[in-house]
């Protein structure tokens, strides 16, 4: 894989776990309905489907090569979400 695309994947990686981060936040109003059937469908319908665009695009970027520090870019992005999250809702810069 040449460098270009690597590091395309791994912004198109990062970005991914900075929006996941941000759909499961907004899946915790499903998450805390009081109906169990929905908590459990709802919650899988996103994650599954977060998942297949996330392999959607990489197929389109990369044809689906998967690497280890994908990985640890999408954790990053879901870490600085929620480091940017409570930065912002504490009002602290």
């Amino acid at each position: 894989m040449s460098l270009e695309l690597q590091i395309i994947s791994l912004i198109f990686s990062f970005i991914f776990g900075f929006s996941f981060s941000f759909v499961l936040n907004i899946n915790d109003k499903i998450i805390y309905s009081k109906i169990k059937v929905v908590k459990f469908i709802g919650s899988f319908l996103i994650v599954l489907i977060s998942i297949l665009i996330y392999f959607y695009f990489l197929q389109i970027i990369n044809n689906s090569n998967f690497h280890p520090y994908q990985l640890i870019m999408i954790i990053l992005g879901y870490l600085f979400y929620n480091v940017l999250y409570r930065i912002v809702k504490s009002g602290k810069r």
